[in-house]
Formats: C-alpha cells, sequence, structure tokens
C-alpha cells in the first residue's frame, strides 16, 4: 500500500495537470472530436515504450481487453461530449458542471461496486457540490449559461463516472502504463471512427493547434489523469473521482493569468467551499 501523503501529493499534482485542459482546449482551433483524438493518440504513444515493457510480464485476458475497450468508450464519449460543450457555454459553467461527475460516481459505487460512503463523506460532497453551483451561476464569462452546453458537460460527467467505474475495476489488475496506453489506444480509436464518419479534417491545423495537441496529451492526460489512473489501485473510486473537484480552482487561477479572466467574490466562495468539501470527503474516509 503506498503511502497515504505520497498519494495525495500525486493527487494534487495530477489535478493541477488537469485543470490545464479547458485552456489549452479554449486555444486549438480544431473540431472536439479531432482534440480529443489527438490527445489521446499522442498519449499513447508517449506510454508506449513502458507499456510494451510491461506488456512481457502480464498476460491479457480478454475480460481485461473488454474492459479496456469499454473505459475507452466511456471516456472518448466524455471527452467528446465536454469538450463540444466549451463551444456553447463557459469555461467555468463547463468544468464545475463536468465534475459533478463525483455525485454519478457515489450512485454507481453503491450499485456496482458495493462501497459504502460513510455520513461525513455524504456530507463533504454536498458541500463540494454546493461551492460548484455557486461557482455556475457566478461565471464572469458570460452571465448567460446556455442549457444545452451545461447538459453536454453533464452527460461528460456521467461518462466520466462510468470511466471510473470500469478502471477501478481493471486497474486493480493491470500496472499503469499497460492500463493507460490500452485505455487511450482504444478511446483513440473510437474517436478515429468518429472523425472518419463525420469526415472531420485529420491536418491542415496551424502548428499552435499542433503544439496543443502535444500539450493536451503530455500536462492534462499523462501528467494528470495518469496520477488518478494510478491512484485507483489503492484508493475507492468515489475517493479518486472526488479530487477533481478541486479542477475549478486550478482553472480558475490559469484563467487569470493566461486569459485575465479575474472571478468574482462568489466564485472565489464556492471554490473554497468545493476545496472544503474535498477536504471533509478524505478527512471522513474510514480508510484514513
Amino acid at each position: 500500500m503506498a503511502n497515504r501523503r505520497i498519494i495525495s501529493a500525486i493527487l494534487i499534482a495530477g489535478v493541477a495537470a488537469i485543470s490545464s485542459s479547458a485552456v489549452l482546449i479554449r486555444l486549438a482551433d480544431a473540431p472536439p472530436g479531432v482534440i480529443a483524438f489527438y490527445r489521446l493518440f499522442f498519449a499513447t504513444l508517449m506510454l508506449s515504450p513502458w507499456a510494451l515493457k510491461q506488456r512481457k510480464e502480464h498476460k491479457l485476458s480478454l475480460s481485461q481487453l473488454s474492459l479496456a475497450l469499454g473505459a475507452g468508450l466511456f471516456l472518448a464519449l466524455h471527452f467528446l461530449l465536454w469538450m463540444t460543450s466549451l463551444e456553447h457555454t463557459s469555461v467555468a459553467s463547463s468544468v464545475v458542471l463536468v465534475t459533478t461527475q463525483p455525485l454519478f460516481v457515489f450512485l454507481f459505487s453503491i450499485l456496482f461496486l458495493d462501497e459504502k460512503p460513510t455520513k461525513g463523506m455524504w456530507f463533504g460532497l454536498f458541500l463540494a457540490l454546493i461551492g460548484s453551483v455557486v461557482v455556475v451561476f457566478t461565471g464572469t464569462d458570460g452571465g448567460e449559461s446556455r442549457l444545452f452546453g451545461n447538459l453536454l458537460a453533464l452527460g461528460g460527467a456521467v461518462m466520466m463516472a462510468a470511466y471510473f467505474m470500469v478502471g477501478r475495476q481493471l486497474r486493480r489488475d493491470l500496472p499503469l502504463a499497460l492500463y493507460s496506453a490500452l485505455v487511450y489506444g482504444s478511446s483513440s480509436l473510437i474517436l478515429a471512427l468518429f472523425i472518419l464518419v463525420r469526415g472531420l479534417p485529420w491536418s491542415g491545423y496551424a502548428p499552435q493547434t499542433w503544439l496543443v495537441f502535444v500539450l493536451l496529451a503530455f500536462i492534462p492526460t499523462i501528467l494528470g489523469h495518469n496520477s488518478l489512473n494510478w491512484a485507483l489501485k489503492y484508493l475507492p473510486a468515489t475517493m479518486v473521482s472526488v479530487v477533481i473537484l478541486g479542477e475549478p480552482l486550478g482553472a480558475s487561477l490559469l484563467a487569470i493569468s493566461i486569459l485575465k479572466e479575474i472571478p468574482a467574490g462568489l466564485e472565489i466562495l464556492g471554490s473554497l467551499l468545493t476545496l472544503t468539501g474535498i477536504f471533509l470527503v478524505w478527512w471522513a474516509d474510514p480508510t484514513n
């Protein structure tokens, strides 16, 4: 069992890396499906040397390959829905709504994984979600929240919750690089089929957009999502997913420094409530 302090530090660093995702996506001049494909395709290439080495030491079963394909499908749908939502609603609303996925993880965990959160964990999640709602309705980058974009972001949250559920089962038996390469690879194949069906262009993008593709693969995916994949071996899916509620705060800080968007007072309050809720969930976990 990894040291809890090490797990905490890696998860915090991972959330910081994931927080860069929304800003980077806004800087890419390409369709959401293409952005998602190259993000996961390049991430798979980066992980391949380690994954191939681990593959020699682990025989994959048909069940594991099926789970990897299922996780890849959910991850692809998550990125498609969430990235598309960024075209219809504000960054603040989209990021906060997509990070409500711990609510769905709680429900899925109770139904399928027999993980029973304590009353303290429920209270912490409730407080964190209240903070997220405050942020949604006090966004500074546009007072009108578009229903379609918000629904897409919520759909992305459901898909991410399902991804965590499947990943929790698969990650217990597979090493990190092999697990991530299988899931990212299968997800990129699904996205490639989506691009073919939709007739989206594979190339012709500006150098800045190609740079964003690579940065998305390395920072929020390799450094960010991989930290969560690593933690899934040691923590319940509920605990791993709730930490992502810190992403709105990280995204807001990046928006201040890069996009020059200053959050309103209620946004700051909502972020503090979210962080407090995360701490309460962590503190109330009986395995601590």
